[in-house]
Parts: C-alpha cells; sequence; structure tokens
C-alpha cells in the first residue's frame, strides 16, 4: 500500500491504502499520528505532496517519508499538491489560483480526461493588481481571495489517492523538492 502524505495546507493530510487521516492546524504529533495509522506495515510506496504552500510544512513532510524511506527501502517521489485541488474541482480544464503573498497569486491549469490529469504548462507568477478571473478557475484560499470571486476548493486527505493514480508517471517527481514560487529572499541583493 502507497503512503501519502501533505502538508502543503493548513492541515496535515494523510492516506494509506483505504485508510485517511485529516489533522487540523499545525499538530504537533502528527508523525506520531502517522505511525499510529500505519498500525506496523509497511508502504510498499511513499509519495508527497509537494505545493506550493506552506513552505515549512512541505519541507516537513519531504524530510519525514525520506526518513522512513531509509529505514524501509523507499524513495519518495512527489506530485503538485495544486493537482487534488484541481481534481477536487470536477472541471475537465480547470486553473487552480492561490495566493503567493508579495502582492502575487499563482496559477496553473490542468485538464482531465476520463480518469487522467494533466498540468497544462508550469506554474505562474500573475500581479495580484492585474488579476482577471474566469468561471473555470479555484481557489484553496478564495477567502482571502475573495475580491477575485474564485469558487472554493479544499484539499482532503481522501483526495491524495486519486489525485496520484491520476497523474501520469512523468508527473509524479522522483526528487521532491518544494515547488517555490519567489527567489530566495535576499537573492537580489547578492549582486
Amino acid at each position: 500500500m502507497q503512503l501519502i502524505l501533505d502538508r502543503s495546507s493548513a492541515a496535515t493530510l494523510i492516506a494509506f491504502g483505504e485508510r485517511t487521516l485529516t489533522l487540523p492546524g499545525r499538530d504537533e504529533t502528527w508523525v506520531a499520528k502517522l505511525g499510529d495509522l500505519l498500525g506496523g506495515e509497511k508502504p510498499t510506496a511513499l509519495t508527497v505532496g509537494v505545493g506550493p504552500g506552506s513552505f515549512a510544512g512541505i519541507r516537513a513532510a519531504i524530510a519525514c517519508l525520506q526518513g522512513l524511506g531509509l529505514g524501509w527501502g523507499l524513495k519518495p517521489r512527489g506530485f503538485p499538491s495544486a493537482a487534488a485541488l484541481a481534481l477536487a474541482s470536477d472541471l475537465s480544464e480547470v486553473t487552480v489560483v492561490g495566493d503567493a503573498r508579495r502582492g502575487t497569486l499563482w496559477a496553473v491549469r490542468y485538464r482531465r480526461t476520463g480518469e487522467r490529469l494533466e498540468q497544462i504548462g508550469d506554474f505562474r507568477i500573475l500581479a495580484r493588481e492585474r488579476f482577471v478571473p474566469t468561471s473555470e478557475m479555484v481557489s484553496p484560499d478564495a477567502a482571502r481571495l475573495a475580491e477575485f470571486a474564485l469558487r472554493p476548493v479544499e484539499l482532503t486527505a481522501e483526495l491524495l489517492p486519486r489525485t496520484v493514480a491520476a497523474l501520469s508517471e512523468a508527473a509524479l517527481l522522483a526528487d521532491p523538492l518544494p515547488i517555490y514560487l519567489h527567489p530566495a529572499v535576499g537573492a537580489a541583493h547578492a549582486e
């Protein structure tokens, strides 16, 4: 069975086979609860959500699965957390939009064909003041982006297995790294 972990949103989401666990907020006992969910069983695969979202949460999830993978002889793969949001929309073509802070938004487009989900293009950064929403846009940050009246979607633990199954092997990252949308702070001053 596959173990899937995502900490890109405000919740910690875990799926292991048919079992799912949603821990609201930043539950400090999430690693112990992940162990309880496993119940002593060893996964056959490890997959982790790489965002965009909470950079610290994403890094902690990646580090956790990398550490567990060392002991089990498994190498974790990554998937864009935005793919689960696209799947939750039930639209055949959808743009997922999120708050990238610093006066910007992030956006990525997906197409669903049957059970397959394909990312169309790369993640983009958009200036908030120039953003024009459409009816094919959804957002996990709809409340924070209320002025755009985007359709809200929520990342849930139940979506994780469906999302990973809907992505092609090429879309699953062999080396999971957080999707970081802004240059490192201070990078502009390095010159």
